[in-house]
């Protein structure tokens, strides 16, 4: 019998590779002549191979069926071809045709990594970010799609107001983010607010979330990671005209429109969406009253582009900074300690002039200036001699900058290099309510950076070699207000230089399966609030600590990745595995600052984070299954509180904020492309509050499932419908440890119980 059986066994495999064929062929400009490193990509399989230095190519071990066939490179039409595979090769030779279309995606070409590229990374295109968006803001659509991420809210809905996110732990200030390549990090805070220029996902092309030191790019440093933005692709949309409705729970409503010119006559191409949106929010007094529009023209050449982004919005949120104490939540889980008299009044604004010019198929620059501000209101109540008052906290930043990029392409390298350039100013003040005139407080800042970068690869073979590195100089100045310091105050001028190394490689092991590993070094400043020793002033109290330069160092991070990705007909994995060594590591410590705005940090001398993330999508038919986990472990080596040895030392201690497992997952089915189902369920594992990792001071442990269901109608209309917290749950994602009643106890954003939401999206 099992000699039948491994004879069956045998009959099997060799008939499956009998009757596994191949493509092959050569790729050709319209004159003829060969195109090296051109993206060869059967879409079912997932299965891919460049061309050669004299345009040949060959994709092997394809089962007999019915495939599509894509080639696509710079400065060419995107070639698509249906095939269908029987019992013999096929012969496919293409030649494409040049394009100015393309312009448009290789203006961000030099800060996104390829698909290829020995770093962890997650690509997200507009069809899986409209998968999981209500008009939410970006960190909440983001956590849902990637691994290591984790959002939260302080209205609690997940929608807007305040809130941020984690990437692997780290906190959203050492979070990379850029738009197009022009940095939207606060220089100085070094964070995003998504929320004073809501509906922004509304106009992203893709996303690529890099994890880890990642990949040079501008602004502020890839230290946990960068978040890539790419803005509506204007040449390659249709002409149309899009409306978006929304209403849920807690009196959310959101209204959006959005018009696009597609590729004109005269080579001009229009985008525009204006949308005003409204909620209360779940926590008392947490609501929220939000407009933005966001604008985007360009002229597209026969080897020139120009293109103008630019976005604004003014937010009015009803403040819930301040964590609630579990006795409290105990009692009310919708319960905000800020005072209802606080709403801020906030507004963020960015503009981008890019031109891209196209010398040949296989050199490219790229250059653009850039703008942005923010502005606002942030009062702080309290209960004074005179009764409640108001002190209000104002900001003003102004952010000009410029880069320009080289991009080559060859048939075996490639090289990427650019410069960047900016200044970042900043006034900070302070005023009593409701006279609003007269400061109390009033300081200056200003930082000036000079950065380049340099990538370059290299195929070998089934290897792709990778070098990157990156050099940044920066300086900070403050100017304080002389009537909180001594007369004839020096402040020292703050500077720092980075040299940010990565080398890495990937191995082709077939068309389904790669392996890659890498390493990569990079040095991080600290924020304002980190040098000002927790405060917001300037005075005497703090001056010592901030005149002596050495008290609070930058960090660095040794960076090691590694993994595999397959991409087949029906399954697409990633695994990858890490290890992140710290040098003077700036960990939130589980205290806040005197207002409760921030936590306050401190340099760590050593510690490290290491873990498994793996992220799939898997379709066998109209099923569908995608996720991700994490395994995440963090160890700080010594923790000594007041930095005196009067103090107990602790050692190895988890840092605050920090899951061990992080799990998330959708089920779905889609009935001919009109119905769909989906259920998504997420994961978070237990997480301390504060360093000596006391047990009673923890977020506990949540699961958390929505429910959605769509259907599609007349081919481009759509209604959703979804359940938040179907199962109905108390859970947190964020927490302090606070005093409370005199003992320190653990305070939460309670986050939404069972909610609902329905949208209507209409284009015509």
């Amino acid at each position: 019998m099992q000699t039948l059986i491994n004879g069956l066994f045998l009959c099997f495999f060799f008939s499956q590779v009998c009757l596994a064929q191949h493509i092959e062929g050569k790729i050709t400009d319209e004159e003829g002549q060969p195109l090296s490193g051109v993206n060869i990509y059967l879409v079912e399989t997932k299965q891919a191979t460049v061309t050669d230095s004299i345009g040949q190519y060959k994709l092997s071990n394809i089962t007999p069926g019915a495939y599509t066939l894509r080639a696509t490179t710079m400065g060419y039409q995107v070639f698509s071809k249906s095939l269908t595979i029987a019992s013999a090769p096929i012969p496919l030779d293409i030649q494409l045709q040049a394009s100015a279309l393309l312009l448009e995606s290789i203006t961000i070409e030099s800060f996104k990594a390829d698909w290829n590229a020995p770093i962890a990374q997650t690509n997200l295109d507009k069809e899986t970010i409209e998968s999981v968006f209500i008009g939410q803001d970006a960190q909440f659509t983001l956590s849902q799609l990637s691994p290591s991420m984790i959002s939260y809210s302080e209205s609690g809905t997940n929608f807007s107001n305040y809130g941020g996110i984690t990437l692997r732990g780290i906190d959203q200030s050492r979070i990379n983010i850029t738009l197009n390549g022009a940095p939207l990090n606060d220089m100085l805070d070094q964070g995003v607010f998504f929320s004073n220029f809501t509906d922004f996902m509304n106009s992203v092309a893709s996303v690529q979330i890099q994890r880890g030191v990642g990949t040079s790019t501008n602004g502020t440093s890839s230290f946990a990671g960068s978040i890539h933005f790419e803005s509506i692709n204007l040449a390659e949309s249709k002409p149309s005209v899009e409306i978006q409705t929304n209403a849920g729970s807690f009196d959310t409503y959101r209204g959006s429109i959005a018009l696009n010119s597609g590729l004109l006559e005269n080579d001009f191409a229009f985008y525009g969406r204006l949308t005003n949106f409204t909620t209360k929010g779940y926590r008392e007094h947490s609501g929220t009253q939000a407009w933005s529009g966001f604008v985007s023209g360009g002229y597209f050449g026969e080897k020139d582009l120009v293109k103008f982004t630019a976005f604004n919005g003014r937010t009015r949120s009803e403040l819930a900074y301040l964590a609630v104490p579990k006795p409290l939540i105990d009692q009310n889980p919708r319960t905000n300690l800020n005072f209802e008299q606080d709403q801020d009044n906030f507004g963020q604004q960015f503009a981008q002039l890019q031109y891209t010019r196209l010398f040949n198929e296989m050199v490219n620059l790229t250059s653009s200036l850039y703008y942005g501000s923010a502005q606002g209101d942030f009062p702080f109540g309290f209960e004074g001699d005179a009764g409640f008052q108001q002190i209000n906290f104002p900001l003003e930043n102004r952010h000009w900058g410029a880069m320009t990029n080289l991009n080559i392409a060859q048939a075996r390298w490639s090289f990427n290099g650019g410069v960047h350039a900016y200044t970042f100013l900043r006034r900070n003040w302070e005023t009593l309510l409701p006279d609003n005139v007269t400061t109390l407080y009033d300081d200056r800042s200003q930082k000036d950076e000079l950065s380049a970068f340099a990538k370059f690869d290299y195929q070998l073979n089934r290897f792709t070699l990778y070098t990157d590195i990156q050099l940044r100089t920066l300086r900070i100045n403050f100017t304080p207000d002389e009537r909180f310091v001594p007369a004839n105050t020096t402040i020292p001028t703050y500077r720092w230089t980075f040299l940010n190394p990565r080398v890495g490689f990937s191995y082709q092991i077939n068309n389904a399966y790669s392996a890659y590993a890498s390493f990569g070094r990079t040095g991080r400043e600290p924020t304002k609030t980190d040098i000002f020793g927790g405060g917001l002033r300037i005075t005497s109290e703090n001056l010592a600590f901030i005149q002596n330069t050495d008290l609070f160092e930058p960090e660095y991070v040794n960076d090691f990745e590694g993994g595999i990705r397959v991409n087949k007909r029906t399954l697409s994995l990633q695994a990858n595995l890490f290890y992140m060594q710290f040098e003077n590591e700036i960990a939130a410590i589980g205290e806040l600052d005197p207002f409760s705005f921030f936590q306050i940090r401190k340099n760590i001398q050593s510690s490290y984070r290491r873990g498994i993330e793996l992220s799939w999508q898997w379709q066998p038919n109209r099923f569908f299954w995608r996720g991700n986990a994490t395994w995440l472990q963090a160890n700080i080596a010594t923790y000594d509180p007041e930095n005196d040895a009067s103090t107990e030392v602790f050692t190895d201690v988890a840092p605050i904020l920090t899951p061990n497992w992080l799990l998330q997952s959708t089920v779905g089915y889609n009935y001919k492309n009109r119905w769909e189902a989906s259920l998504h369920a997420q994961y978070i594992d237990e997480m301390y509050l504060e360093l000596t990792n006391q047990s009673d001071l923890t977020i506990p442990s949540s699961f958390v499932t929505n429910l959605q269901l769509g259907w599609r109608f007349h081919k481009q209309h759509s209604l959703n419908f979804w359940v938040y917290n179907l199962l109905d749950e108390q859970y947190f994602t964020n927490g302090q440890a606070v005093i409370f009643e005199g003992e320190t106890v653990p305070a939460y954003f309670a986050q939404a119980t069972r909610n609902f939401m329905v949208m209507l999206h209409l284009k015509f």
